[in-house]
């Protein structure tokens, strides 16, 4: 390496500040980014190991509702406080969008639906927020709650959920489950109490 920049320095011998500086910036100019990103990609990576973001300790998904980030950001930083945990550490989230059984979305893809049962079986999810036919779909494909509650008009107004119809055209309750076995059954419990929902 030493010896590349001694060979480097030997061939701008005799230029001008501005002559080195076109050479380098002309002939070498794709080491300086291939440095750069490995620079950039050693920073992220000691960031990542060294210096990660909050651990999520409470985890609530919201299947089949409107896709409302800026809900779901404010609910979940008001659930946090009101658990007790950092920003961050409580996640409530409505980018669930899944078809299943007779139920067809539009607009819905497979990824919500490997991302919610990924989810459940990696032990991530602690609540699921959804309609009654989905949790017998949910419960037929192997998902165990630990209990189940059908939520009020007061809380799904709070949590900006909307009333949708099942399979056979009418209005379907919306249930609140605690996942079984997630390890985070206590902050599940707070969350049920914090949105009314008890």
């Amino acid at each position: 390496m030493r010896a590349w920049f001694r060979a480097i320095a030997k061939r701008m011998e005799g230029m001008s500040r501005e002559q080195k500086i076109d050479y380098i910036r002309r002939y070498y100019w794709y080491h300086i980014l291939i440095a750069l990103a490995v620079l950039g990609l050693a920073v992220l990576l000691i960031r990542h190991i060294f210096f990660p973001g909050p651990r999520v300790l409470f985890q609530c998904a919201v299947v089949n509702q409107p896709i409302d980030y800026p809900r779901d950001g404010r609910i979940s930083e008001e659930c946090a406080a009101a658990l007790g945990l950092k920003k961050g550490q409580a996640v409530y989230d409505s980018d669930y969008q899944i078809s299943y059984g007779d139920v067809k979305l539009e607009g819905a893809n497979e990824s919500s639906y490997e991302k919610f049962f990924f989810n459940i079986a990696a032990g991530v999810l602690d609540a699921v927020i959804m309609p009654e036919s989905f949790y017998t779909y949910a419960a037929g494909m192997g998902v165990v709650f630990a209990q189940t509650e059908e939520i009020g008009p007061q809380t799904m107004e709070q949590l900006g959920l909307v009333a949708q119809k099942g399979p056979e055209d009418e209005a379907e309750p919306l249930l609140y489950g605690i996942v079984a076995d997630t390890g985070h059954g206590e902050q599940a419990e707070a969350f049920a109490e914090y949105a009314g929902i008890r």
